[in-house]
């Protein structure tokens, strides 16, 4: 069938212009601002496409496939809202990858031509953009194809000149063979992986790149280290050295590009090799508890606060997370020039997660334990590397409620990040999200390095909903910070943190007026067994509940995993919170009259040593009875006319709900798994593999219950779904299954879109889906 478009209250609310690119450079004055891509048309996502190594590529312009370029850049002055455009560009240009200069005299970006990216580069004083090389730069892995070094140069990888692409004479090679290794070990679904000889060769060609530095006076280019798969490249704080992290053959045909084989390097300031630190072999098979990790040298980072220290960590407990272990992880160090023998430093009794870096006598690791749900913030002395850390907060990610916030930071000029500190080093920044029964409201405190106390110095207050973003990197007064209402859309402001002054950013308009007078109330419930539950209801403006008609309802959730009840039902929004309506959310029918429960309560509690997928289709049934029972009770809801609906695994949910409960008039099931046995070695939050627990495998693919499904059922699918785990055979069995069993189902697949779906038309089309199947 052709594409079809929904009913024009519902399309209006699909190509809304979004927010600007804004991007400080080090003067706090001036800003850089680029319009962002709306929705693109479905002949932008008919693009060359190549599956290789977990990758999409697009081969013609060697960079990953679909995403699109900015427009119109152009920098503001703060303090006379003066706006000045990039000059010396090719009309109607998209561009990506905008960066500052350290000293914020200097903007490089991306062009995008129609054979690739090309670097250009202006003075913030001009704005006379010029380019730097051919548009031959290899983006084909992603990240940023280029870095400053320093103020007058720039590091761009770019193709290998001369290279020829491979020939495919894959016919002619007879069948593709793979032998087990013999080692046992776990390898979760993948998609889009290496398939024979032929992909082996194309994805060496297109991920392979040469380094060139570019002198910004001279404008000379010459080649910088040795070419190859560069899949990591850092710069010490002296811009000294440079680790380099070297994708290694034989590749995997059972990974992903980025659990292959690699080899990490310590490179001088001329790109060659001084040391190899490491060299892994490509991850297939970890243990299968999670947190599980390689034996070998990981985690490769520069300490910020010193021109060259670099530090990793390794595991003390043989890399298997199931293990009993009185550490689990130690970080090591070495500094140049690198030949002498790693230095321990601190030991840590979960897996390490993350450092922020301050001074010698002054960091925060981290580390964690997915069982317990667990995160310790330690402070340690990175000059003292044997002296015992000390616990600054052990908090439990489940509990909102007690979360202490995160320690802000500042990226100095030399592009390293440090902890922001405050009155001589004597406190640190926390940022938080300020969750409580209420409603949330966020805040900045100072943190007393001394005492272990917090001074609150800002929060978010009534009738607005505030958050802070980040400090200004040279100026830390100042932070980003939004300020919304219910009825008011975000806006950005700079606001500084001692003596209160403002600068407006930003000054949208509401982006649908005709929703502005539309209804949320945060409704509380609970379930029969006591778990306390939450939804987000929108009702029309006209609708009173009790007095107007009972309405049609979309409900719409995904499910999560806890393992306590008491945290699971916790406030983690803000009533005066903006309705953002994105056209991948239910919201959009909103403008057709029905009522919207939005995220409504999904939990799924696995307290102590029981698994939460144990019960999980009995918690699902009591999650939407309390839901419907407590809509029904208010007067919203039309008990004959409630229907339900999720995304991914919010789709499974949904075939469940269908199967096990006669609550709904019908469902809507996008880009969903449906049969767990085609991903046997763990899917969500389940660790267990199909072979340990079968029986649990077996009890939650609603295929095996599509008999049970009399409700009308929807699935929607993109053709090119990439998410591991929800390949589009999950759906087009499903609808086989429910087809031979005499059903009522519908099966939507979306050409060329993926787990998300991005194409004007997809978006449309999709709606117009939902739209009638609701009418139906």
């Amino acid at each position: 069938m052709l594409y079809q478009t929904p009913t024009p209250a519902i399309a209006n609310l699909v190509n809304l212009k979004p927010d600007p690119l804004m991007l400080f450079g080090s003067d706090r004055n001036v800003i850089l601002l680029a319009d962002r891509p709306s929705y693109p048309g479905i002949e932008d996502l008919r693009q060359p496409k190549l599956k290789l190594a977990g990758r999409q590529i697009n081969p013609k312009l060697w960079m990953p496939y679909g995403p699109q370029g900015y427009r119109n850049p152009r920098l503001r002055r703060l303090d006379n809202n003066e706006e000045r455009p990039f000059r010396g560009l090719p009309e109607g240009s998209r561009f990506r990858f905008f960066n500052w200069s350290p000293d914020g005299k200097r903007i490089a970006f991306c062009l995008l031509t129609p054979t690739g990216l090309q670097l250009w580069t202006c003075l913030a004083e001009t704005l006379e953009c010029y380019p730097l090389g051919a548009a031959d730069i290899n983006n084909s892995l992603g990240g940023t194809p280029f870095d400053f070094l320093g103020n007058e140069g720039i590091l761009v990888k770019r193709r290998i000149a001369g290279a020829e692409p491979p020939k495919d004479d894959a016919p002619t090679l007879g069948p593709n063979v793979q032998d087990t290794s013999g080692m046992e070990g776990v390898s979760r679904t993948y998609t889009n992986l290496l398939k024979n000889k032929y992909d082996v060769d194309l994805f060496r060609y297109y991920a392979s790149g040469q380094l060139w530095r570019i002198d910004l006076n001279t404008k000379k280019e010459e080649p910088w280290g040795r070419a190859g798969i560069l899949s990591g490249l850092s710069a010490s704080p002296s811009r000294e050295y440079f680790l380099a992290t070297y994708v290694d053959e034989p590749f995997s045909f059972n990974v992903p590009y980025e659990k292959f084989a690699d080899r990490v390097e310590v490179l001088d300031a001329q790109g060659n090799s001084l040391i190899v630190l490491e060299e892994r072999p490509a991850q297939e098979q970890l243990p299968p508890a999670f947190g599980s990790v390689i034996t070998e040298r990981r985690r490769f980072t520069w300490r910020s606060d010193h021109p060259a220290q670099v530090y990793w960590t390794e595991a003390r407990d043989g890399g298997d997370a199931a293990n009993e272990a009185e550490f689990r992880d130690q970080l090591f160090y070495l500094e140049a020039p690198f030949t002498g023998t790693p230095v321990p430093s601190v030991k840590l009794p979960l897996r390490f997660g993350a450092i922020r870096w301050c001074r010698g006598d002054l960091a925060l690791v981290y580390d964690w334990s997915w069982q317990q749900r667990r995160q310790v913030t330690r402070r340690w002395w990175p000059d003292e590397p044997e002296r015992e850390p000390v616990v600054l907060f052990d908090h439990n990610w489940e509990d909102n409620y007690s979360d202490p916030g995160d320690f802000a930071t500042i990226t100095l000029r030399n592009d390293h990040v440090v902890l922001l500190t405050r009155e001589e080093g004597k406190k640190l920044v926390l940022t938080g999200n300020g969750h409580h029964p209420e409603g949330s409201r966020p805040f900045i405190d100072f943190y007393d390095l001394e005492s272990g106390q917090t001074s609150r110095r800002w929060q978010s207050a009534p009738p607005h909903y505030e958050r802070s973003f980040f400090f200004l990197d040279e100026h830390p007064d100042w932070f980003i910070m939004a300020r919304e209402q219910l009825t008011e859309r975000p806006n950005y402001f700079l606001r500084n943190l001692l003596s209160g002054e403002e600068i407006q950013l930003t000054d949208f308009e509401h982006p649908y007026p005709q929703l502005r007078d539309a209804n949320l109330e945060k409704v509380h419930y609970q379930r029969e067994d006591g778990v306390k539950l939450l939804g987000d209801l929108h009702t029309p403006a006209d609708f009173v509940a009790g007095k107007s008609e009972p309405l049609p309802v979309l409900m719409w959730a995904y499910p999560q995993e806890f393992k306590n009840a008491d945290k699971a039902g916790q406030v983690t929004t803000s009533p005066h919170q903006f309705t953002q309506i994105s056209p991948l959310s239910p919201l959009p029918f909103l403008a057709a009259g029905m009522a919207i429960f939005d995220d409504f309560a999904m939990p799924i509690v696995g307290e102590g040593d029981e698994e939460p997928n144990e019960t999980f289709i009995e918690q699902v049934q009591m999650n939407a009875r309390a839901a419907v029972e407590k809509l029904v009770s208010m007067g919203v809801a039309d008990p004959k006319r409630i229907y339900v609906g999720g995304h991914s695994y919010g789709a499974f949910m949904t075939a469940h709900l269908l199967a096990h409960t006669d609550l709904f008039a019908g469902g809507i099931a996008r880009s969903g798994a449906y049969n767990r046995t085609l991903t046997p070695f763990g899917f969500q939050a389940e660790e267990r593999s199909f072979w340990s627990v079968p029986e649990t495998y077996i009890k939650l693919s609603p295929f095996v219950h599509a008999d049970k499904i009399d409700a009308p059922l929807l699935l929607i699918h993109g053709e090119e779904d990439a998410n591991s785990g929800t390949y589009p055979i999950q759906s087009k069995r499903m609808f086989a299954a429910l087809n031979s069993l005499g059903k009522t189902a519908r099966l939507c697949m979306l050409p060329h879109e993926d787990h998300g779906y991005a194409a004007e038309e997809s978006i449309l089309h999709m709606l117009w889906e939902m739209e009638g199947w609701m009418a139906r």
